[in-house]
C-alpha cells in the first residue's frame, strides 16, 4: 500500500521503490512520534506521502510517456480480464494526467478507502482542500477518459 502511494506520486518504479524503502526507514526511526491519535496506517501513509512529495520536488519530470506511467502490463487471460485490463489502463492513463498530489488524494480515497479526515491527517491539507481536489480530480479524469475513449472509437472505425 505504501508503494502504491509513492508510485502514484513519483510515477516511476525505481523511484517509488526507493521512496518506499525510505518511508519504512523513516517510520522505524520515527515510531516514537506516533501518538495514536489516528490509525497507524494513516500515520504511515503520511510518512509515505511526504517522502514521495519531497522526492518529486527534487526531480521535476512532468512529461512522461504513457508507457512509463502504466507500470506493469495486465496478465493475459480471458476476454473479461482483457476488459478489466483495458479499464485499468484507461484509469491509470487518467490518473497519470493529474498532478502527483491530486493523484495521491484520489488514490487514498478510492483505492485505499480513506476518509477525508484520514487524508487530511496523511497529507496535511485542509478538509475543504481535500474535497475540492477530489471534486476537481474526478471532473478532470472524466474529461480525460471521454477524450481517450473518443480516440479509441475513432481508431476502431478507421481500421
Amino acid at each position: 500500500m505504501v508503494y502504491t502511494v509513492t508510485h502514484r506520486i513519483l510515477r516511476n518504479d525505481m523511484d517509488a521503490e526507493e521512496a518506499t524503502q525510505d518511508t519504512f526507514l523513516k517510520a522505524i526511526r520515527g515510531l516514537h512520534t506516533f501518538q495514536g491519535g489516528s490509525r497507524f496506517s494513516t500515520w504511515l501513509y503520511s510518512v509515505a506521502y511526504r517522502t514521495a512529495i519531497s522526492r518529486s520536488r527534487l526531480r521535476r519530470t512532468e512529461d512522461r510517456s504513457l508507457d512509463e506511467v502504466e507500470g506493469r502490463p495486465g496478465e493475459p487471460g480471458s476476454e473479461a480480464q482483457g476488459t478489466t485490463s483495458d479499464r485499468r489502463r484507461a484509469l491509470e492513463h487518467a490518473l497519470s494526467r493529474l498532478t502527483p498530489e491530486d493523484a495521491a488524494v484520489v488514490t487514498f480515497h478510492y483505492l485505499h478507502e480513506m476518509s477525508v479526515d484520514e487524508i487530511v491527517t496523511a497529507t496535511g491539507l485542509s478538509a475543504s482542500n481535500v474535497k475540492v481536489k477530489l471534486h476537481r480530480s474526478r471532473k478532470k479524469m472524466l474529461e480525460i477518459l471521454q477524450e481517450h475513449l473518443k480516440e479509441e472509437v475513432w481508431t476502431l472505425r478507421t481500421e
